[in-house]
């Protein structure tokens, strides 16, 4: 699939979504595991900062850049650490969490669970670390719904490991994809199968074509002239 955005000079999205996924998710973990209140602050400004603004711009970065995978990924979880951040501003608050509450929370948690199940399955293009990050990440969205509706601790501490799992992953896709593009070399891998290899080099073989001919219509046009 051609990616336009590489064409207009602009740079993989993926580093900067990776670690916003990661950072937000791996500390998701750590406030799945902690119930007080008072601890809570740090987790949720983090989560709409940088799981929730910087996510989303990843996501519209990933849009101009023609990658539509990850721009949708981006943007929906980026959408979703926002929601969950904001919720506990608003909703749960120390005085406000109330059962209808908490289950309201526990069914959006299971419904973006089953997104973010669909975004994995079609990962399977895509690298396989980026695979895995969404891989336990929706393990942990269902968990955690699930838990919530049960009342279940034990089920919220294996959300909690799923996530902090899927934050490790993300950080080291991150690093990866960062030091790759800058050595100008694919020295940390990533994973990526040989389908997803043989469709980038295909999409860089036509890139440069379509380069080539950006290039030579100015010079045809002066010919002409």
């Amino acid at each position: 699939m051609l990616r336009p955005g590489r064409d207009k000079g602009l740079a993989t999205p993926m580093p900067l979504g990776l670690a916003g996924l990661a950072t937000s998710s791996f500390l998701l973990g750590f406030a799945l595991f902690s119930q007080a209140p008072a601890a809570m602050g740090p987790y949720i400004t983090q989560a709409l900062m940088f799981g929730g603004l910087v996510e989303i711009l990843a996501g519209m970065w990933a849009f101009a850049y023609g990658d539509p995978l990850a721009a949708t990924s981006f943007t929906f979880l980026g959408g979703f650490f926002g929601w969950w951040a904001l919720s506990h501003v608003t909703v749960l608050g120390v005085h406000a969490a109330t059962a209808m509450a908490v289950n309201s929370m526990a069914l959006t948690f299971i419904v973006c669970g089953v997104v973010t199940l669909y975004l994995w399955i079609a990962s399977f293009y895509e690298f396989a670390a980026f695979n895995l990050v969404l891989l336990f990440l929706w393990i942990c969205f269902g968990l955690t719904g699930i838990g919530m509706f049960a009342g279940s601790g034990a089920l919220l501490v294996l959300a909690g490991i799923s996530a902090l799992i899927s934050g490790l992953i993300g950080g080291y896709a991150s690093f990866a994809e960062v030091y790759n593009a800058t050595s100008l070399q694919d020295v940390v891998p990533v994973g990526e199968s040989k389908v997803a290899r043989e469709r980038i080099e295909q999409d860089e073989n036509l890139r440069i074509r379509r380069l080539h001919a950006m290039e030579g219509e100015p010079h045809a046009a002066n010919m002409r002239a």
